[in-house]
């Protein structure tokens, strides 16, 4: 429709667009000019809540790719109402360009992290219960492919996560976010993350902790090393891939070394050609990872560095601005992130958990995955039905997990914070979402409640599950 592109109100009918998980996507600036409606539309609302504001007056049109289209021509939009059939309209006021592309790669990219949510959790199930009933070869044979199923979800992860990052970052839907931050809060997320990744491939991986404070957006710095880890996971069959930082004056150097296959001096001037390159460029050259670290690089304002040896391995680095006056008092916020934690040992057991997930297949991974290691779970699908479940006099939770959009009013942040209210002692809370847009996933970091992102890892969702119930030995 490209309806919301359209400079007059009058130029298109007042017309909402829902993507197939039943979810506003698009719509016209005659339907935001309706009184009804005018002011009040946002992408990724749901269409039961804009039922009651739109009333009867309107035609359902079903689309192809299992959405709807929602015609409005039975309500009469402010400016049509007033101008007669004898009065020349007009000229309508200049309308904001609003952001199509950015709404739609947003809404495609959270419903494609939904199934694979739910594959990684229930592959994490499945392994759990294999490794209780072993039974010798048959057994092996099962786990090596539950094995090779995880690997192929990761790759489908990262694939999804690449091809939607660098669409956004190319088309200048990446707004970076500058803050000062502890560096350490990144690489402890990073090897919350990516330790999985190796655990099964012969590869050590290790990341050395710092106490460094730096001036960039987290998040994207985050996808960056996620990129080069990536790369250094595809070209190290053993041997293992280390993060570290070094400090240079008032800059930090923060190295991704891989015991990989290496490249000749030819190669590697080739490489570095590549990367000075423009963004939008070599795609093909660098491989998708590497195109992405390149634009975020630039996007960021951070240098690039890369050193090779053939046939013993790569380092790339990323130099980030340090905040000097901040770097004493970076304090010991977070000691210790070890590349790859080893929590599995700790027993999670008879804890209670609610869990707080609008999409059914993750809402009944999650239990499984969680009623797995001997959680006690209840589940709901929006904040009033969590209400609802726990009812008047709830038992306390020791954990609250839930998806940053939920179905209802209230989002994950305002569940937790509303529900935690119900109990006479805090309890913690987790965001647990698989939406890429910047403003959403800014507002989910300052709540001040962990985020981890769909697909997440199963041995990742443990150790940050260990880490909010306190029993973290690190």
């Amino acid at each position: 429709m490209n309806g919301s592109q359209d400079g007059a109100v009058g130029s298109a009918p007042p017309i909402l667009v829902f993507g197939a998980d039943g979810r506003l996507a698009d719509w016209s600036p005659a339907a935001e000019a309706l009184p009804c409606l005018a002011g009040c539309l946002a992408a990724g609302m749901p269409a039961a809540d804009l039922e009651v504001q739109v009333g009867p007056g309107r035609v359902v049109v079903p689309l192809a790719g299992g959405g709807a289209a929602w015609q409005l021509a039975g309500l009469v939009s402010p400016i049509s109402s007033s101008v007669s059939a004898d009065t020349p309209a007009p000229a309508p006021a200049a309308q904001p360009m609003r952001d199509p592309a950015g709404r739609l790669f947003a809404a495609a990219s959270h419903d494609l992290r939904q199934p694979l949510a739910a594959l990684s959790l229930l592959i994490g199930t499945l392994d759990g219960r294999l490794q209780e009933g072993r039974t010798g070869v048959a057994e092996r044979s099962g786990r090596d492919l539950l094995h090779s199923m995880a690997q192929a979800v990761e790759s489908m992860r990262s694939m999804v996560d690449g091809h939607f990052d660098l669409v956004r970052l190319e088309s200048g839907l990446v707004d970076p976010d500058i803050r000062i931050h502890a560096v350490n809060g990144v690489l402890m997320r990073l090897a919350l993350d990516v330790a999985p990744r190796f655990a099964d491939r012969g590869v050590r991986f290790s990341v050395m902790p710092c106490s460094a404070m730096v001036r960039t957006d987290s998040a994207l710095l985050e996808r960056l090393l996620h990129g080069l880890v990536a790369n250094a996971l595809r070209v190290t069959v053993r041997g293992r891939v280390l993060v570290g930082c070094r400090i240079r004056g008032d800059r930090l150097r923060i190295a991704v070394w891989d015991s990989g296959r290496g490249m000749s001096a030819q190669r590697l001037e080739a490489l570095r050609a590549e990367l000075a390159r423009p963004a939008g460029e070599g795609a093909g050259a660098l491989g998708l990872d590497l195109t992405l670290v390149r634009g975020l690089a630039r996007k960021l304002g951070l240098g690039l560095e890369v050193c090779a040896e053939e046939g013993r391995g790569t380092v790339f680095a990323v130099i980030v601005p340090r905040s000097v006056e901040l770097a004493e008092s970076a304090g010991k916020e977070e000691p210790s992130a070890a590349a790859a934690p080893d929590s599995g040992g700790a027993d999670i057991s008879r804890t209670r958990i609610l869990v707080i997930e609008d999409d059914p297949m993750v809402l009944a991974a999650l239990e499984a995955l969680l009623g797995q290691w001997g959680c006690s779970v209840v589940g709901a699908d929006s904040y009033d039905a969590a209400v609802e479940r726990i009812g008047l006099r709830p038992d306390r939770f020791d954990l609250i997990i839930s998806d940053l959009r939920l179905r209802g009013a209230a989002n994950g942040i305002v569940a937790i914070r509303q529900i935690a209210k119900l109990f006479d002692r805090p309890v913690p809370g987790m965001i647990l979402t698989g939406d890429t847009d910047p403003k959403r996933l800014r507002e989910a970091r300052l709540s001040g409640y962990p985020l981890l992102h769909k697909p997440v890892a199963p041995l990742a969702l443990r150790a940050a599950v260990i880490r909010l119930l306190g029993l973290d030995p690190l």
